[in-house]
This record gives C-alpha cells, sequence and structure tokens, in this order.
C-alpha cells in the first residue's frame, strides 16, 4: 500500500527513495573532494626524490627514503631463529653484486684502497645525489621552513656510498688474519670524507633569502657518518662485507647531543670528558695490573699508546665497546696537526694503529660471541668552520670515536626504554670487559 501524500507521520516510499538516493549522492560527492584534496595533497608533499624531515617535538631529523624498498636483500629476517655465519658462506655468489666479476652491477669505482676494496655510489641512497638535488614542488623549491612553521622539510641530499670491503662474499673483518681489512676500511672513510667536504650542496637558499640574493650562503655538507651493519638484527640487507658513508647538509640530533653533553661537561669540569674516562680508566687497569685488584673493576679491553677501547661505564647494552684516542688538542705525532674531535683529520700512523685496536675487539667479539650481528658507527665532529660549528673549537671539549654494539637479540628496545629514555642492560660492564680481555684476538702474526 502506497502512502496517503497527505499522511505527515510516515514518509512515502518514493519521498525515502529519492532522499536516500540524494544522501548516497552527496556522500560520493564528499569522498570524491577528499579524494581529489588528498591527490593534492600526496602531489604537493611528495617527490621524486629524498627529503629530510625536522620533529620539533624531539628535534630529530628523518629521512624520507621510498627508494630504499627496492634494495636488494639476502640477509635471512631478523625474526628468524636461524644464524647466518660468513665463513658458512660461499666465497662467491652469483648474483650478489659486490661479488667479484659482478662489477657490472654497482656504479664506477670512487676509490680504490689495496687491492681488495672499492668505495661506489650506493645505488638506493638514503639521501639523493647532487645533479638531482634540485626538487620542486608544485614550481616551488623546498625550502628550510614553509609557511607552516612546523613543517619543516629540505631536499635530503648529500653523499651515500658504500665501501665494498672485499671481492670475496664470505671475508669478515673480524676474522682476518691481521689489521689489514680494519686499516683498509679507516682509510676509505677517512678518504671519502674528505671529498664530500670539498664538494658544496646544490641546495635552495633558505627562507630568509631571496632566490637572487648573492648574499645567500651555499650549503655545503655539514656533517658524515661512517657505519658497518653486520647481519639481519643489525640492520644490513646484504650478506657480503660491506660498510656505508653518509654526508648530509644538516648536523645530525645524535651528532649535536654527543657535542653538548661534551660540551656541558668541559664548562663544569674545565676538562675534556673523552681525556678524563681515559686517563681514569687506564690508572684503574694499571693499577689492577700492579697487584691492587683494578683490572677486575676496569672496562678496558684493549689499548695502544694513542688509542684505548673501554666499555662505556653505563653502557646501554651487553659487550658496547667504544674506542676513542688518547690525544688531545690539535696536535700530536711529531708536531703533525691532528683534531682530536675530527676524523678525517688522522694521519696514516693513526688509522693504522687504531685499526689494530679495533681488528683486536672486532675479533674479540667474534670469538666470544659467535659472530654477532653488530653495528659499528664512526661519530666525529661536525665539519669544523661550518654552521654553528664555527662558533666552537671542538677539540676541547670533544673527541671523535667508535661505537660498537652487539645486537644480540633479547634486551633491545621495549615499551620501558621508548617511553622512559632508559637502557635496561643486564649485564655489568666489568664483567663484559674482564671476558673480552680473557679472548685471544687475532693478531698480525697468527696464520
Amino acid at each position: 500500500r502506497l502512502d496517503s501524500p497527505h499522511d505527515t507521520k510516515a514518509p512515502s516510499i518514493m519521498t525515502t527513495f529519492v532522499t536516500g538516493a540524494v544522501g548516497v549522492l552527496r556522500h560520493r560527492a564528499r569522498n570524491h573532494l577528499n579524494a581529489s584534496l588528498l591527490a593534492a595533497h600526496r602531489r604537493l608533499f611528495s617527490s621524486p626524490g629524498s627529503v629530510l624531515r625536522l620533529d620539533e617535538m624531539t628535534g630529530t631529523w628523518v629521512v624520507y627514503a621510498s627508494g630504499r624498498q627496492d634494495r636488494p636483500k639476502q640477509t635471512a629476517s631478523s625474526s628468524s631463529s636461524l644464524k647466518r655465519r660468513l665463513a658458512d658462506l660461499p666465497s662467491h655468489l652469483e648474483g650478489c653484486p659486490f661479488c667479484a666479476g659482478n662489477e657490472h652491477m654497482t656504479p664506477d669505482v670512487l676509490l680504490s684502497v689495496g687491492d681488495r676494496m672499492r668505495v661506489v655510489p650506493n645505488k638506493f641512497p638514503a639521501v639523493d645525489p647532487l645533479e638531482t638535488s634540485h626538487i620542486r614542488l608544485g614550481g616551488e623549491r623546498c625550502s628550510f621552513a614553509d609557511k607552516h612553521p612546523l613543517n619543516n622539510e629540505i631536499p635530503a641530499v648529500g653523499f651515500h656510498e658504500v665501501v665494498i670491503e672485499s671481492p670475496y662474499h664470505n671475508h669478515h673483518v673480524a676474522a682476518a688474519p691481521d689489521r689489514g681489512h680494519a686499516r683498509d676500511l679507516l682509510t676509505a672513510f677517512r678518504e671519502r670524507g674528505l671529498a664530500h667536504r670539498l664538494a658544496e650542496v646544490a641546495l635552495p637558499p633558505s627562507a630568509d633569502y631571496a632566490d637572487d640574493d648573492v648574499s645567500a650562503p651555499p650549503r655545503r655538507i655539514e656533517h658524515t657518518v661512517f657505519f658497518k651493519n653486520h647481519g639481519a638484527t643489525a640492520g644490513a640487507s646484504l650478506d657480503h662485507p660491506h660498510s656505508q658513508i653518509v654526508s648530509t647538509p644538516v648536523v645530525p640530533v645524535e651528532a649535536q647531543r654527543l657535542q653538548s653533553l661534551a660540551l656541558g661537561y668541559f664548562r663544569k669540569n674545565r676538562v675534556n670528558l673523552y681525556e678524563k674516562v681515559a686517563v681514569e680508566e687506564m690508572v684503574l687497569f694499571e693499577g689492577g695490573l700492579g697487584g691492587g685488584g683494578g683490572a677486575n673493576a676496569s672496562r678496558v679491553v684493549d689499548f695502544s699508546e694513542n688509542f684505548v677501547a673501554v666499555v662505556p661505564y653505563a653502557s646501554p647494552g651487553p659487550y658496547v665497546i667504544t674506542i676513542f684516542p688518547r690525544y688531545g688538542g690539535d696536535g700530536t705525532l711529531d708536531g703533525t696537526a691532528v683534531d682530536c674531535s675530527d676524523f678525517t683529520s688522522c694521519t696514516d700512523d693513526l688509522l693504522d694503529e687504531c685499526a689494530a685496536v679495533l681488528h683486536s675487539c672486532l675479533s674479540r667479539l667474534h670469538v666470544l660471541l659467535d659472530e654477532p650481528c653488530f653495528n659499528l658507527v664512526v661519530q666525529t665532529a661536525p665539519v669544523p668552520g661550518r654552521g654553528v660549528q664555527a662558533a666552537a673549537r671542538s677539540s676541547a671539549f670533544f673527541r671523535w670515536h667508535i661505537r660498537i654494539t652487539p645486537r644480540l637479540g633479547a634486551g633491545a628496545m621495549a615499551g620501558f626504554e621508548l617511553g622512559s629514555g632508559f637502557f635496561s642492560n643486564s649485564h655489568m660492564p666489568e664483567d663484559d670487559a674482564a671476558e673480552l680481555r680473557a679472548v685471544r684476538p687475532f693478531t698480525d702474526t697468527d696464520g
């Protein structure tokens, strides 16, 4: 029965149908409009290259590099219970871009060190190479600050390179018979770091300058991080031994934090924090060797005339090792100008000496923990004389250093650590150092 048109208590079937149809059309129109706005937003804020965004709440710069999703993967999943050891892999893997005979699969060589190590541009970079640095969004160039004060974004340009450490797929720096592999790696790091500083980064001028303002300062590399990821748990996507170098026109938060802490200690105590740690750790260690029992409480793993390796007093995890210079200021080794805060200022002799300590530490970890996954990072001061670094002589309060962090699975960052900023470590640093000292590392005299 059709309702009477004079019945006001209930709408007619036709009225209900028409009202519903109109509602559907309006809903579709709103969805279409929202989709159009979303598409426009994506066109505006996405680009074919990488970008750096600043999180104002944490002060952290984040690199968005969608192209890295396509990089090849050899390592097992970090969640896999199967552990892959380089010694169990073949010396050559067909299809591996880093193995001997597959050089055509990588970009042209930028640097060769010795007869086994080469540096090439990363085919899947986190930062775009300089020739693609002019990124335009909607016809306008990116700037450090757009019209929204909380949306700070610049093109992520600079250098991202891969150090192919060996032509052999299963050659591990920690299992090398001598320090030669470690020395070549440090040499490659230094040489490419110096080369990056000579290039100007073609970033657009900041919001404080007009496009045609000749007084706008050029943007250049301000910081370089050198690192090695070994194993899936450490973030490596390829088994083949390799390291990486990334140089950026901004100083990362971690580098700023380390310098700020060291400067704060210097202002309060009028002494270099790293110098203080080196002296006190060596006194404790040598006191134990003299019969005072200090060696049992020492955190020293190994040392040389100009370097010391220690498990940090408040180590964030098991068996973490920090290697840093014992020399200070702006000169050492027969008066040769060396900046103790700047890794790239190291002489060949210093790199060779550091390589011996580095190789010792890596081989101790290799033997004690059965080839653990690990991250190795060389932390150096920002480029002297550029940006805010022009206002500081960092050698007075900071020293470059190497941090080796074994990734042992359980005990990684969880809710408590992420929420509080505290690290939880079930290993006492003194015990870890004693275990590492007890391991006989591979030496130059081993066969």
